[in-house]
């Protein structure tokens, strides 16, 4: 859906404009005080022949010209009669501020569905219904329904929330500035995903923010974020819901493990997506990226302190978020250290003291010194602006950052506050029009720094989102043997198997595969087998093979009288090694999801997982696996030795290629464990559970 009209209009009328407080007083304020131009902007109610002086129409077919946008201040019960007289007049876009809709259970949920019927049929694009409106800065458009103060909110920030407090709270913000800044309420026929669309493509922003309840276009949103990606453009999200109940028909450690703020958190990752946890931070991330004149080209980051004590606290601040130090080349260090008294430090972070903090030219010199090293990517100056400016060093700073910046070539610039106060607004403005980024204080500066420097250099390795076109429920587990048999119908190795119904038949087959042999139950309807007594490892001769045989046939006749018992299963024991669990678990919005993690009977106990959509690239795959806490195990803990990585991940390659490819017929799988040594990888068990589309 086109949404120009909507969020672009030529032309607008109010409808139920007034004079009085409420929804259609406070627009027709807002229209007047911030639009930049009222030529084509009508008032219109039946009951007014004139509003602040200015015409009123007594219904929108009255107007002499087309109407592209109509802002509809009235009653719930008029509205779908509004948008068909608005339609006569070529209307494209409707913001309905009207309430009693979805939002309030079963009934609400009949109107809104009429009115996303009607609302399509007449080729309208609705903004709400239960929303505050927006706010388009570029083309002075304010169909906006709270009240706010009056004063300069243009910038490059494209906001869309589907809570109209929210972005009043931007609006009130006095450090945010705005390209858009949309309130999408319940988002009828015009979704948050298609709003973000817009404002990815908008050339006017620069960074795209967003409060997001639900996620109704999951493959649009994919589409949106690898846009975003591709264009190096910063999206920012708070998410609620994120816990989201756990697969409830999860059959595998790997539906269990990969709930809906997981996967959410991996598509987020895939693109580049920078997620926030609440508002402030929401709100400061945001800010970050719309007044840096240019994100950094790496992640070593210098501090410049004005004491010893503040140089302290940031070097933990810097160790706790994982923010890297730079090594300043020793030439830089030796110019720093001609500029400072005996009792400065010139480390990192840099204890300047008061005697640079005072001397706009030297620390001019200072940053400029710091910038020219190729060893550093950005700098951040941790100091506090107060309310008002009662300390020199605040003034001094401030001209030396702003006059540095103008230096050609000068690496990005941050400010981070100690403490946090009501910021010196000369200061702030000085520091924005200078591109610097003024943060919040402490540990929210901190993590704010730590996302923008790992967006910087994050790069995107463009797959296509293997989102499946239909959606499945049910599933049906298929036996170890048949899971293994379609693993390797697929491309991915397996080690020898073979089944055997009778304990001749097992002496035969282990005379093929060779001992130490594995045995286990051979059943579609048993998934977790050593639960019920049918498994037998490190068996070395026939004759305990057919004592394993019986145990495990009458073990699992006695603690599953239901399954159907289809023999054993033999293999070869495999060479031991770390132990990985893999898996894909098919979210119902975002596809197939592999997970990759610390496997054996420890999944369950440490769930050291991560996860990620498929299909992967070798080098997500290895990502992946550095990620993990458990990662040293697999690089040669306390002398151990190093583990075939490459392997793993080229076995979890493959893996992703078959779910990609199987995203309509794979419900769940579990590859556990996986044996991982120096030579290789090698496949325990799995247990596949496809979509049973006969039962849908």
């Amino acid at each position: 859906m086109d949404l120009n009209k909507l969020l672009k209009p030529k032309s607008v009328a109010i409808i139920g404009a007034s004079e009085k407080a409420g929804f259609g007083g406070d627009t027709t304020r807002n229209y007047l005080k911030f639009s930049k131009n009222l030529d084509h902007v009508y008032f219109v109610n039946p009951g007014r022949d004139e509003i602040f002086g200015r015409r009123a129409y007594h219904s929108v077919l009255e107007i002499e010209e087309d109407v592209d946008l109509v802002i509809l201040c009235t009653p719930k019960k008029t509205i779908v009669p509004l948008l068909r007289e608005a339609a006569q007049k070529n209307c494209g876009g409707a913001v309905v501020y009207a309430s009693g809709y979805s939002e309030i259970g079963d009934d609400g949920r009949e109107d809104q569905k009429e009115l996303v019927e009607e609302a399509d049929r007449l080729g309208i694009a609705v903004m709400g219904p239960n929303c505050a409106g927006f706010a388009n800065f570029i083309d002075g458009i304010f169909a906006y329904a709270f009240l706010v103060e009056e004063r300069e909110r243009a910038g490059n920030i494209g906001m869309v929330s589907q809570s109209g407090q929210i972005v009043l709270g931007g609006l009130d913000s006095p450090t945010m500035g705005f390209s858009y800044a949309i309130s999408s309420g319940n988002s009828c026929n015009v979704k948050v995903e298609d709003y973000l669309d817009f404002l990815v493509d908008d050339e006017d922003t620069k960074v795209v923010s967003a409060y997001m309840e639900g996620i109704t276009k999951p493959k649009q949103l994919a589409e949106t974020f690898r846009k975003a990606a591709l264009k190096k453009k910063p999206v920012v999200i708070l998410k609620t819901g994120r816990s989201g109940k756990a697969q409830e028909l999860a059959a595998s450690h790997t539906g269990s493990l990969s709930g809906a703020d997981k996967v959410l958190r991996a598509v987020f990752r895939r693109y580049g997506v920078i997620e926030a946890t609440d508002l402030e931070e929401l709100m400061g991330i945001t800010n970050a990226f719309s007044w840096l004149a240019e994100l950094p080209k790496g992640k070593r980051m210098v501090f410049m302190n004005v004491s010893g004590g503040e140089a302290g606290v940031m070097a933990d601040l810097a160790d706790e978020y994982g923010i890297e130090l730079a090594e300043y080349k020793p030439e830089t260090k030796a110019y720093l250290q001609t500029l400072v008294p005996d009792y400065g430090s010139v480390n990192n972070p840099f204890d300047m003291t008061a005697g640079i903090g005072y001397n706009t030219e030297a620390m001019r010199s200072a940053m400029e010194a710091i910038s020219k090293d190729e060893n550093v990517d950005a700098i951040c100056i941790a100091y506090t602006i107060t309310r008002e400016i009662w300390d020199d060093t605040i003034a001094h700073m401030v001209e030396a950052a702003s006059l540095a910046r103008q230096i050609p070539g000068m690496k990005p610039v941050f400010w981070l506050p100690f403490i946090e106060h009501t910021r010196h607004q000369e200061s702030a403005d000085t520091l924005q029009e200078a591109g610097v980024a003024l943060l919040p204080s402490g540990r929210y500066g901190c993590d704010i720094i730590k996302k923008v420097l790992d967006f910087a250099y994050f790069r995107f390795e463009d797959m296509e989102a293997a989102i499946p076109e239909e959606k499945h429920i049910s599933g049906i587990g298929l036996s170890e043997y048949d899971s293994l048999n379609y693993l390797e119908s697929h491309g991915v190795p397996i080690p020898p198997q073979a089944v055997a119904v009778t304990k001749e038949e097992a002496a035969e087959a282990a005379e093929k595969l060779g001992y130490p042999l594995s045995v286990k139950i051979h059943s579609k309807d048993i998934q977790h087998k050593s639960d019920v007594g049918g498994v037998r490892l490190n068996i070395k001769n026939a004759l305990e093979l057919y004592a394993a045989f019986d145990e495990i046939m009458e073990n699992c006749a006695r603690n599953a009288p239901d399954a159907e018992l289809s023999g054993v299963l033999i293999k070869p024991m495999l060479k031991p090694g770390v132990e990985m669990i893999i898996g894909v678990n098919n979210d119902k919005d975002f596809g197939p999801m592999i997970m990759a993690g610390m496997g054996g009977v420890f999944v369950e106990l440490f769930k050291d997982v991560q996860l990620a959509p498929a299909p992967l690239t070798l080098n997500q795959a290895e990502n992946m696996l550095r990620q993990l806490q458990s990662y040293p195990l697999l690089n040669g803990y306390r002398g151990n030795p190093v583990c075939n990585q490459k392997a793993l991940a080229e076995l979890l390659v493959k893996i992703s290629i078959m779910a990609a490819e199987g995203r309509d017929d794979i419900k769940e799988l579990d590859i556990n464990p996986v044996f991982v040594t120096e030579e290789d990888v090698s496949i325990a068990d799995a247990l596949l559970i496809l979509y049973d589309k006969e039962k849908e």
